[in-house]
């Protein structure tokens, strides 16, 4: 076996070689103007999908205590199933507030937005125009980023051109229509040409170009990879909010598929649906509420003891950047067990849904604030099993951490020990 020293020295180079190469890629990727247009996009819409909690939630209501009483579907269907089209403005809309041309952003988000429904190829019959509403959700997140980026693309181009010179006396809002013809015409017509002319149904080609991604991720490997790869840059602490535009888009699309499954009298049967981390972050990124407890009543460490402390309660209620970066971050006495927990974590909650002894999400219960057991009975429509999946990945989580706490906490007790002895040698 290898001795703790050897252990630590591998775990240092392992460390170092990530924090000089991986991280700084990593780092250039997300920071990326394009990339940040469609990060930025995703976190805008976040509160659309909060506010779907309240329907959500009067659901389980309705079906359990008042079956009778109104139905508010029709809020998470304006606020949730629109977040396709939200993203199809808000891409182009930031692109020129970051060329700072904001007299342009909202033409330029109003072309997104036409250019996007332009592209469903909405059928006229006898009653009027027909859209496909699950185009406008989560179902067409993808579409609407690569459109948006390629508008953005566009209007970047135009940003700085004007029929206009400077010293024109032509009124500011007049110049502002004129310039911004070229770039509305060609989004459009673009469109047209895929859509009308070339017959091309661009939601099915990038739905066909994602979905080897989108199948992986329902995978027991593909859950696995998700959470392992935003757990692990997190010790390095490269927030997994940077994996966002990838894995909030495939979970929710995977979710908007759920939700259409069962009003259609069917069974959801997409696993890594939106919600799926409230079995992987069990009091925040990296499962952390038993390291919080540990820290809070078992560390004899005055350090550690303190940081529990004044962690514990945000850790409640998954709030957990405090005690990760206090405690976990670069640790190399945490690594091991980071590494463990996003990969046993979510394999058991993909075995407890794919045998069918927890269910998968269809209720989309957005409130990440509250206790996971409690999100996790919501989302999937009032299952017990989901609620005993958290506890028992609690239970996981909480045998993982132990060890390795216990080790680091003896590990800080030496090192204050020592302190107090080089101030007391000092004193004399």
């Amino acid at each position: 076996m290898m001795s703790e020293s050897g252990t630590a020295k591998t775990e240092s180079k392992l460390q170092q070689a990530i924090e000089t190469k991986v991280v700084p890629a990593l780092n250039k990727v997300t920071s990326n103007y394009w990339f940040s247009l469609v990060a930025d996009a995703v976190l805008i819409i976040v509160p659309f999908s909060m506010v779907s909690a309240v329907p959500s939630l009067w659901s389980v209501i309705r079906k359990f205590l008042l079956p009778d009483s109104p139905d508010l579907t029709p809020i998470t269907t304006y606020s949730f199933g629109l977040i396709g089209l939200f993203v199809s403005f808000i891409i182009p809309y930031n692109c020129m507030v970051k060329e700072g041309r904001k007299e342009r952003s909202l033409i330029a988000g109003f072309t997104g937005l036409g250019t996007f429904m332009l592209c469903m190829k909405a059928q006229t019959t006898d009653v009027g125009t027909v859209f496909t509403m699950a185009q406008f959700g989560a179902g067409g997140m993808f579409t609407a980023m690569f459109l948006g980026l390629i508008i953005a693309f566009i209007y970047k181009i135009f940003a700085t051109r004007s029929f206009f010179g400077e010293d024109s006396l032509i009124p500011d809002f007049v110049r502002n229509w004129f310039d911004n013809i070229i770039a509305i015409l060609i989004s459009l017509f673009l469109g047209w040409i895929v859509t009308y002319l070339a017959n091309v149904n661009i939601f099915s080609l990038i739905t066909y170009v994602m979905s080897p991604l989108t199948y992986f991720a329902q995978t027991l490997p593909g859950v696995i990879f998700m959470t392992f790869i935003m757990d692990f840059f997190y010790f390095f602490g490269v927030s997994g909010w940077v994996f966002t535009p990838v894995t909030r888009t495939i979970q929710q699309m995977g979710m908007a598929e759920n939700m259409a499954a069962v009003a259609a009298g069917g069974v959801a049967t997409n696993i890594n649906a939106y919600g799926f981390t409230r079995y992987t972050m069990i009091g925040g990124e990296g499962a952390t509420l038993p390291l919080a407890f540990y820290l809070t009543f078992l560390s004899k460490s005055k350090k550690n003891k303190l940081v529990g402390r004044a962690t514990f309660v945000p850790v409640l209620f998954n709030i957990n950047e405090p005690i990760w970066f206090s405690t976990v971050v670069d640790n190399p006495y945490m690594l091991v067990p980071t590494i463990l927990e996003s990969i046993i974590l979510p394999a058991n909650a993909w075995i407890w849904q794919h045998f069918g002894w927890a269910g998968c999400h269809f209720v989309n219960f957005d409130a990440n604030q509250l206790p996971t057991a409690v999100s996790a009975f919501f989302m999937s429509g009032g299952n017990w099993g989901n609620v005993v999946l958290v506890l028992v990945n609690l239970a996981l989580a909480a045998i993982i951490w132990f060890p390795f706490f216990k080790v680091y906490d003896k590990h800080q007790c030496e090192i204050e020990a020592k302190e107090e002895q080089e101030i007391r040698a000092q004193e004399s």
